[in-house]
């Protein structure tokens, strides 16, 4: 059986180049890029030539740019400590941010720290509309995604920004699904704090970047050694930040939010509603990252379906994979107040640049099989 890979929002495959560089560094370099010596004076001049990459792409000074084993920590090390740094103010949170920001802002709030959240509109948006109900004077930051991971919801993160930028409030925002895929610079959407991820955009696990806009601001998460300007303690994955700049050069805007993967959605799209007259495309009236459709099929269980579908060589999920294995209903649906039937029934289909259009109608083949 020839499998079928359509859960990139999860993770994408590792590009032939990242792998081929990643190995190559490996095998010929070890050297530590806090060491003076001339084997870690090599691997210096590499991290930071990839560090050059990867903040060019984002539109931001190198010096702004700091590497994390990934977006998750990043979230942590972002709010823990702002709320840390302004004890006595307010965070304000989405509802429907990923786990990695959602339960680091209840923790916080369990913790003492005082923590509001954002509900989102009757078209599953948050916007300027919805912080003004729940902002109050005492708030030093709001913390919204730029592109939703289990709807491809695109939030209106620059009106935030502003937003924020003119009340002298800092903004966060989780661009992981964002990066890569649509066209944007950390000015542009007036953020202070930015959280980016390698694997999503075809480079390696364990590796990501936080862009701060004023470093000084924010405290460092780990503590040891002087790595990463004094802000993140611990070597770096010199290969793993490596292979995240050598995916960037290869794997832009131009093949992740190409014209082929905006056809692959609208082709897979079109043919749902002609075959499954019943099926609801979640967040069909708004922008959407042309990556993920997340589409309910009423009257079918979506864990039974997702199994169906994985045992007929079609891999699909049914929401975050920081949340795989839960069975419980999806969070973000729920606070988007979708009804139970369309919640319990949801499929997150998502693509890169390397899903074929055959693969999508050897798909639609298994669906009408399996729910006929």
């Amino acid at each position: 059986m020839k499998r079928i890979y359509l859960d990139n929002a999860a993770t994408t495959p590792l590009s032939p180049e990242s792998a081929r560089v990643m190995h190559e560094w490996e095998l010929n370099h070890f050297g530590n890029p806090s060491s003076a010596h001339h084997f870690g004076q090599i691997a210096r001049a590499r991290l930071e030539e990839a560090r050059d990459v990867v903040a060019e792409f984002l539109g931001a000074p190198s010096k702004n740019l700091f590497f994390t084993s990934g977006a998750t920590e990043g979230n942590n090390w972002i709010l823990k400590s702002v709320a840390h740094k302004f004890k006595n103010k307010r965070l304000l949170v989405s509802q429907l941010e990923h786990p990695s920001v959602f339960k680091t802002a209840n923790y916080l709030k369990a913790n003492d720290y005082q923590v509001d959240f954002i509900e989102p509109d009757e078209k599953g948006l948050i916007t300027v509309e919805q912080i003004k109900k729940v902002l109050q004077p005492e708030t030093a930051l709001i913390s919204v995604m730029y592109v939703n991971n289990e709807t491809g919801i695109i939030n209106p993160v620059k009106e935030i920004g502003r937003f924020c930028a003119e009340r002298g409030i800092k903004f966060h925002c989780d661009a992981v699904q964002a990066f890569g895929k649509l066209k944007f610079t950390a000015e542009e959407i007036y953020a202070d704090y930015l959280t980016i991820s390698a694997h999503k955009i075809h480079g390696p696990k364990g590796v990501g970047a936080v862009y701060l806009k004023e470093p000084a601001l924010l405290e460092p998460y780990l503590h040891g050694g002087e790595q990463e300007a004094g802000k993140r303690a611990g070597t770096e994955s010199l290969a793993g930040i490596i292979g995240f700049a050598e995916a960037l050069k290869h794997q832009s805007v131009q093949s992740f939010g190409s014209k082929k993967v905006k056809q692959l959605q609208a082709f897979f799209e079109s043919k749902i509603k002609d075959y499954f007259p019943q099926a609801v495309i979640v967040g069909e009236s708004v922008d959407r990252s042309p990556s993920i459709s997340q589409i309910a099929f009423p009257g079918q269980d979506n864990q039974r379906l997702l199994m169906l579908l994985d045992l007929n060589g079609v891999a699909v999920s049914v929401g975050s994979a920081c949340s795989s294995g839960s069975l419980k209903p999806s969070r973000v649906l729920q606070k988007m107040h979708l009804p139970e039937h369309v919640v319990n029934s949801a499929i997150r289909f998502s693509y890169s640049s390397l899903t074929e259009i055959l693969e999508l109608q050897k798909t639609l083949e298994i669906l009408k099989k399996l729910i006929n």
